[in-house]
């Protein structure tokens, strides 16, 4: 797997904040429902976000997490660098110890290329992106 259980849920968590950037704050306990996110989990990972300036944050009534229109700026990849480094992912499709240029397995090339591809994919999609494209996701069919 090249993402984390973890960034999983910050994508997941940012697409849904991304999906309703209204001027409405949510709260970890609305965002982990429906995203299907364990709270206590959900709650590190906004608070991470949140401190490397991708989410906001406020605290008492009428609080919780929003991106606002500073955050929309961050794309895919700013989110999951936050919790992974892809670029220094050097394991092999086979799980073989030793995988490099030197030493190839099969599926050397191809895996370096969907490695390649998905870092691109991630650089290339900004929140607001998420936004502006997906905004009628129904959350309410999400079974994962």
């Amino acid at each position: 797997m090249l993402i984390s259980q973890t960034a999983h849920y910050a994508l997941r968590a940012v697409y849904y904040l991304a999906t309703n950037s209204d001027d409405k704050w949510h709260l970890t306990k609305e965002i982990a429902g429906i995203t299907q996110i364990p709270a206590p989990y959900l709650a590190r990972i906004m608070s991470t976000l949140a401190k490397r300036g991708i989410l906001q944050s406020r605290t008492g009534m009428g609080g919780g997490f929003n991106i606002g229109e500073a955050g929309l700026k961050y794309n895919l990849y700013d989110v999951v660098s936050q919790f992974d480094n892809l670029e220094a992912i050097k394991d092999c499709v086979f799980g073989f110890i030793v995988c490099c240029e030197n030493s190839k397995c099969s599926l050397h090339n191809p895996w370096n290329d969907m490695k390649t591809q998905l870092i691109d994919a991630l650089k290339s999609t900004t929140l607001d992106d998420m936004r502006n494209k997906f905004q009628h996701f129904d959350w309410s069919k999400v079974s994962c």
